[in-house]
């Protein structure tokens, strides 16, 4: 059992690099890292992944583990995991700058517009 835990760690630990490119030391630094590219839910079924990998180290303790919202979490973090887009995500991070910078231009225009009538220059 603590070798499917460990398996499916490591899965969610390469899709995590793969497609939203965290790194980490651990499976918990890296969904620390990834916090603001998961859902509230699918973060809380990381966390409890990684709990659970901690308590499957321990034969005695393996019994409170909750295997079927581990499997639940599994294939809930795979499934969005592999949705992940990472050129979309990257065009949409460079849209919204190049709209910021276009807005911030047409204020700027705007202003010196509004001076130069102001002054009486046109």
């Amino acid at each position: 059992m603590a070798t499917d835990i460990h398996t499916q760690v490591e899965e969610i630990r390469a899709l995590l690099d793969q497609k939203l490119g965290v790194r980490g030391r651990t499976f918990e630094a890296q969904v620390r890292k990834a916090r603001r590219f998961l859902p509230r839910a699918l973060r809380r079924e990381m966390i409890y992944f990684a709990q659970a990998q901690a308590l499957a180290d321990n034969p005695k303790l393996q019994r409170m583990i909750d295997r079927p919202r581990l499997e639940a979490a599994h294939r809930n973090a795979v499934y969005f995991l592999e949705r992940v887009d990472s050129g979309q995500s990257r065009r949409t991070a460079a849209l919204g700058i190049a709209a910021s910078i276009a807005f911030g231009l047409l204020v700027t225009a705007i202003v010196v517009l509004v001076v130069v009538v102001q002054r009486g220059l046109i």
